[in-house]
């Protein structure tokens, strides 16, 4: 029995290594795609500028922080409740603008568990929108609401949703395809969940929706 329960620790500790050598190279690429961009780009930034990209950098470490947590946590060791963790990056995020800036709100309706891999991107783009959101939906100053929903399937599929009360993107934005660098990681981050990434606008706002099917090896 004692060799049995040393033989299970050994596995899981290999496992939750691998898992964390695995997030920590997916954040590494976003690290090259946002030095890349800057590189490319040829513009100089300010100190406040520079603070702004250090938080966001420390937001995304702290997702997969959080992600490890709720893994260490889970009684299964192998997948995480997605609206458990929605609504970690709410709190976190929450913090990152000015205070009372955004009116956070979680419909969770997210009973099953998914892929660590599939909520570390779930969460990083959620990540990625609310920090929009605080940015940008109200230019104004004025506090912004945003609700984010989930729902998922226990064959892994699931859909994410983060709505706010904005005046809507720019006129001729096609969110398919325009952007920075925060378009440009969302959307490869739905391409590596094999998901669709749509967006819904007008100048009451902005819904973006995740949808990530069945895994078809499942």
């Amino acid at each position: 029995m004692t060799v049995l329960v040393e033989r299970d620790a050994v596995e899981l500790k290999t496992e939750a290594d691998h898992r964390i050598a695995n997030n920590l190279e997916s954040l590494n690429s976003v690290v090259r795609l946002q030095r890349n961009a800057i590189a490319q780009g040829a513009k100089t930034y300010t100190a406040a500028q520079v603070c702004a990209l250090l938080d966001e950098f420390s937001a995304r470490i702290e997702v997969i922080a959080r992600l490890h947590k709720l893994l260490a946590l889970a009684t299964d060791g192998i997948g995480v409740n997605l609206g458990d963790f929605l609504r970690e990056i709410c709190e976190m995020t929450g913090t990152l603008g000015a205070q009372g800036n955004v009116n956070l709100t979680v419909d969770n309706s997210c009973d099953d568990c998914i892929d660590p891999r599939d909520a570390l991107h779930a969460g990083l783009i959620t990540a990625e929108l609310l920090t929009n959101a605080s940015k940008y939906a109200h230019p104004t100053g004025l506090p912004v609401k945003v609700k984010v929903r989930c729902e998922t399937k226990s064959d892994g599929a699931f859909v994410l949703e983060v709505s706010d009360d904005g005046v809507g993107f720019p006129e001729n934005f096609d969110p398919a395809t325009d952007g920075g660098l925060g378009f440009q990681l969302m959307r490869a981050l739905a391409d590596g969940l094999q998901a669709e990434l749509q967006f819904e606008h007008d100048s009451l706002g902005v819904c973006a929706r995740l949808v990530k099917p069945k895994d078809p090896t499942s």
